[in-house]
């Protein structure tokens, strides 16, 4: 027993030279999974495994997706590690704040230096102008789960985040976005598919709450309004600059689709990305391209295991 508590003595008896990690971003619970051989006991006595499961978590939280294949397959947890501590399911992992934003900077990779933290408020409007306040308190609550996964807080910030969700008919859905955050003011309509209202907007979500997070990363520019937005204003597009819609034909889960969405939208080639449609077969997308040159598309969807092909309207993936 105590050979196997001296790893955690030893990391508790180091001195804190640093700053102390204020940022809840830096902490991540590792749990035990049997299925996965990684039990208790497991755990408390590999304290670098854990560290190592709880590395990707830590970059998910504070990494652009377009960024993180600039992190170096060899950097190891411990180099950031400030202490690791069991608790009664696992290993709760704490990381040097200013290591990793150190590592970061040096390697030039896009991230967000502090934890974005607002006071969201998510309000719904059927066509008829009737507040829907059940489906909008679970899409708060959806947010405020995933909150900790993507590295933003909503326990009372300075700022203010407001998501308005209104049904113009059965289909089409327009979404209004204003408050203080960085993220600025929108506006964007979209037609989704018939059913549930949180199911449907549950993605949405997502994305526009990743979106307010990347506003605040250390590469950040400002949002561009795409010309499908209602902003009270219509604006021409510049002549060099190229439309085109983008089918994405392969199942994919919620995770992923926001992922993908997020690495595509970070590339400086393109100007803007807005989900056009659901439907069973994938997504449809319509993009902005900076320039009239979009031959790069299938260089970047074969990287990713997709075989890209030219249609009447654009490319699909598949």
């Amino acid at each position: 027993m105590i050979r196997r508590l001296l790893p955690f003595l030893l990391l508790l008896l180091l001195p804190h030279t640093a700053l102390a990690a204020n940022d809840a971003r830096m902490q991540i619970e590792i749990l035990a999974d049997d299925e996965k051989g990684q039990t208790v006991e497991y755990l408390h006595g590999n304290i670098r495994k854990a560290a190592d499961l709880a590395l990707p978590q830590l970059w998910q939280r504070i990494v652009l997706q377009a960024d993180q294949h600039k992190i170096p397959n060899n950097v190891k947890a411990v180099l950031f590690l400030q202490r690791a501590t069991p608790v009664e399911n696992g290993v709760s992992v704490t990381f040097n704040q200013r290591r990793v934003l150190s590592f970061l900077k040096k390697n030039d990779i896009a991230h967000i230096p502090e934890q974005p933290n607002w006071i969201l408020s998510v309000q719904l409007s059927n066509a008829s102008g009737r507040s829907m306040p059940e489906s909008a308190a679970m899409l708060q609550e959806y947010a405020a789960k995933t909150g900790s996964d993507w590295g933003y807080g909503l326990d009372g910030g300075s700022e203010s985040l407001v998501l308005h969700w209104r049904w113009l008919d059965s289909r089409q859905i327009t979404l209004s976005v204003r408050g203080t955050s960085k993220l600025g003011e929108l506006a964007e309509t979209r037609t989704v598919r018939s059913g549930d209202p949180f199911r449907q907007l549950k993605p949405w979500l997502s994305e526009i709450m990743l979106q307010a997070r990347d506003a605040y990363a250390s590469n950040a520019i400002p949002v561009e309004v795409a010309p499908t937005l209602t902003t009270g204003a219509t604006k021409e597009a510049s002549p060099q600059k190229t439309f085109l819609t983008l089918s994405i034909e392969r199942q994919a889960s919620l995770p992923e689709q926001v992922l993908f969405e997020e690495e595509l939208r970070r590339d400086p080639r393109i100007l803007d990305l807005s989900l056009k449609q659901v439907n069973p077969d994938g997504q449809q997308y319509r993009l902005q391209l900076r320039d009239a040159d979009d031959q790069w598309l299938t260089h970047w969807f074969k990287r990713r295991g997709l075989t890209l092909s030219p249609t009447i309207e654009g490319w699909v993936a598949r």
